[in-house]
């Protein structure tokens, strides 16, 4: 594609209308006008041609893809070759960028630019083209393409704030209060003779019965625990804000755990299970998980506990922290939740975070509404606040700890409730 330049523009202002006039007004010179605009035709159809041959010589390159983090600006290299050329780049949804356009100068074979993106939302973000233009060799024409760049931005969660940073600090357990340790600590490992110089508690009576000579217990200190972050990304967690907060959050207790020692595990499910990250340790492993969820997208199904529920004790034969992150806003899949869920915490530590929804709380705990729809509002809340607090109730006799947790304070909260399990040793 051509455009015309301004200097194409001045030139058939300056050459072609003043000859058109005067073969117009003298008959006599009419031939030379008309050779002399002919001419200049020729001269900008020969610019026009070359200019898209210059085009046709310019490369872009772009890295196959680019590792971002959302809200944190990043630098895009593109390796231009062919000469001066002005690039202009379109963004696609979700990714934003200060430069409009971009002037390759340099005159040599290959010059490097470095492009500023920023990723606003989560996934994955695909650069189809990039627009070019060129001057032709005379100026006369701004010669214009495409060049297909497939570059596609990996957004990854944000985990630059006071909350996740505090974790890597010097000091040991930044921000923790001293608590009484509740248990020792250990766990069974062996049995011995007793020696001169053991504890008497220590003694394992019932096999001094069955053996005839004393005998004691050792310990060793607790294994890792396994710990397991459970992802609703279904129509549940479709709404917006929801399911970003969730992979924070799963993040984040990725690095507490790893903190504190444990095993780190991540199951993601909607009307299914659909991912699963066995349980383990180190920065390989927290690698692999936020490559597993940095484009985790809502699907509009509904979930189906049960069959995740038969999964999840098909899958993990040893005793874990499930945190399931899930909405249980509707009646019908939260009774079906409350109901299926008694056979996966027979064998499993199981917490439930589900989000806190606008307008569901106790009534007159906020100004009097100022009209009857605003009456009506508020009575909704009190019911579904009802209904939340119940569940929480029947899901507590069944062993199962509920808490409705707020998207801004999702990590403090869900890491209270991972230290309070291995305060208590719950697990």
């Amino acid at each position: 594609m051509i455009a015309p330049a301004p200097r194409l523009i001045w030139l058939a202002v300056a050459v072609v209308l003043p000859a058109a006039t005067v073969a117009g007004l003298v008959p006599a010179v009419a031939p030379l006008c008309w050779g002399a605009i002919v001419v200049f035709a020729g001269i900008a159809m020969v610019d026009g041609e070359l200019g898209i041959r210059r085009l046709s010589a310019v490369t872009v390159r772009a890295p196959e893809f680019l590792r971002v983090t959302k809200s944190v600006a990043a630098n895009l290299t593109l390796t231009v070759a062919g000469g001066p050329v002005r690039l202009a780049m379109p963004m696609p949804e979700g990714v934003e960028s200060p430069m409009a356009v971009l002037d390759a100068t340099a005159s040599g074979a290959r010059e490097i630019l470095e492009w500023s993106v920023t990723g606003q939302a989560r996934g994955d973000r695909s650069l189809p083209a990039v627009h070019l233009e060129k001057p032709s060799p005379l100026g006369l024409w701004q010669t214009r393409g495409t060049r297909e760049v497939h570059c596609t931005l990996r957004v990854y969660p944000n985990l630059r704030d006071r909350v996740t940073s505090m974790l890597f600090l010097k000091i040991a357990d930044p921000g923790f209060r001293m608590r009484r340790q509740v248990g020792k600590g250990r766990e069974f490992d062996n049995l011995r003779h007793y020696l001169p110089g053991d504890s008497f508690e220590d003694i394992h009576w019932k096999a001094t019965a069955r053996r005839g000579f004393p005998v004691i217990k050792l310990y060793r200190v607790e294994q890792a625990q396994e710990v397991y972050a459970v992802i609703d990304h279904s129509r549940l967690s479709a709404r917006e804000g929801i399911l970003d907060s969730y992979v924070d959050a799963a993040l984040h207790l990725a690095l507490v755990a790893e903190r504190a020692g444990d095993k780190f595990g991540l199951i993601t499910f909607s009307d299914r299970t659909e991912r699963m990250v066995r349980a383990s340790s180190g920065l390989d492993h927290f690698r692999r998980c936020r490559e597993t969820i940095y484009n985790l997208k809502a699907r509009r199904v509904s979930p189906d506990f049960r069959e995740v529920f038969t999964s999840l004790q098909t899958t993990l034969r040893r005793r874990a922290l499930l945190v399931f992150f899930t909405s249980l806003d509707d009646a019908l899949l939260a009774e079906t939740f409350e109901r299926e869920v008694r056979f996966l915490a027979r064998r499993h530590l199981v917490r439930v975070n589900v989000t806190q929804v606008a307008g569901v709380k106790p009534l007159f705990t906020d100004a009097p509404p100022e009209d009857l729809e605003g009456a009506y509002q508020s009575l909704a809340g009190q019911m579904l606040w009802n209904r939340m607090r119940m569940l929480g109730i029947a899901l507590q006799n069944r062993g199962v700890r509920l808490t409705v947790v707020s998207p801004e304070r999702i990590k403090e909260q869900v890491t209270a409730q991972y230290l309070e399990v291995k305060r208590r040793q719950a697990l």
